[in-house]
């Protein structure tokens, strides 16, 4: 069986918020999970006091919603908080961050706080207009362990990763390897494996060297192809990119999607037909060139990630922290019977 434990993303704890026990029982949680993990006391108190806003804000505004805790492996240790809900969502943000501002009589400091607390955080939002695919408001809150800052060489360009089994199994037939270069180029290989399970899990396990080597793309996929022989198979994404040059490299086979996307449009990438490892003939053909402009985003995901939304249904979304993007789309837009993963990336105007 493959270990998950080297997914570069594991969803720790998911909570419904439905009244005040549920916010008892979710910090309970949140302390045993971050006491383990070795987290400092100030980074646990910081974490369930953000928490436990989320929570609260659900409750005033929203009548409830859920919390999430993920482990981050990659590409630096942490913990993520990521809370959504379906309510009316917030008209003025900007107001709604500011301390001292509340709609509903509270010292209303509880947004704001949580930039003030985490060592990033941000909040996306869309209000019910009648006519929206979604509305409410989703929070992402991310906690370092001590030993870690947010250098400029780290985040330099920002990604986000969602990865979920089916049914929350232990084994997941989708997976994200990821490597930067010494020259600075990030790497990922996005795989799904045929099916989902144990067997389609151990199909893409074991795959790392392939990212972190020298060999070019289409080097990667032509490996990557032999070593599937002999299992179910997979379908994949390769991509290289040079976040100081803006530019980069794409490949693929079957059906996993790969699109680059703004708050206006999104220009989606098709691949050959194939499963890697089962169709003899299947193979990466000529590679995409791609243009890493100023405000875009780069998207990889398996076909657990529903394909047909446009970001225009989610205004200002892809301003925002790669990671934040990853989050919600992964819940909003996964399917309930399948595994789900999707990879995000976007290249800084500025690095920090």
């Amino acid at each position: 069986m493959a270990d998950t434990a080297f997914d570069p993303v594991q969803l720790k704890i998911e909570h419904p918020i439905r009244d005040d026990s549920s916010q008892v029982l979710l910090r309970s949680r949140l302390r045993a999970v971050s006491r383990r993990m070795g987290f400092r006391d100030v980074v646990r108190e910081r974490l369930e006091i953000v928490a436990n806003e989320l929570m609260s804000n659900q409750l005033k505004h929203a009548g409830g919603g859920f919390v999430q805790l993920w482990e981050v492996r990659m590409p630096q240790p942490a913990l993520d908080l990521f809370a959504l809900d379906y309510g009316p969502g917030i008209p003025n943000l900007q107001a709604a961050l500011r301390a001292g501002h509340s709609t509903v009589g509270t010292l209303g400091r509880g947004l704001g706080s949580i930039d003030r607390l985490a060592h990033h955080a941000e909040l996306f939002t869309v209000p019910d207009s009648g006519n929206s695919q979604w509305h409410g408001v989703a929070a992402w809150a991310r906690f370092l362990p001590e030993g870690h800052t947010q250098q400029p060489d780290q985040v330099h360009p920002e990604v986000g990763m969602y990865l979920r089994a089916y049914q929350d199994r232990p084994a997941n037939g989708d997976c994200v390897c990821l490597s930067k270069t010494e020259a600075g180029r990030l790497r990922w290989l996005h795989m799904d494996g045929l099916g989902h399970g144990e067997q389609a899990a151990d199909a893409v396990s074991g795959l790392t060297d392939l990212v972190a080597g020298a060999d070019p793309p289409a080097t990667v996929m032509e490996l990557l192809g032999r070593r599937l022989r002999g299992t179910r198979g997979a379908v994949a994404a390769f991509a290289e990119v040079d976040p100081v040059a803006r530019e980069g490299t794409l490949l693929g086979v079957g059906d996993i999607a790969a699109y680059q996307v703004d708050n206006r449009s999104r220009h989606n990438f098709p691949f050959p037909p194939g499963v890697l490892g089962q169709t003899r003939e299947a193979k990466a053909e000529q590679a995409a060139a791609l243009d890493l402009a100023p405000g875009t985003t780069l998207v990889t995901a398996s076909d657990g990630i529903r394909g047909r939304w446009e970001p225009t249904a989610f205004p200002g979304l892809f301003r925002l922290h790669p990671q934040l993007i990853a989050f919600f789309l992964g819940h909003l837009l996964g399917r309930a019977n399948d595994d789900r993963s999707l990879f995000a990336v976007r290249v800084l105007d500025r690095p920090g």
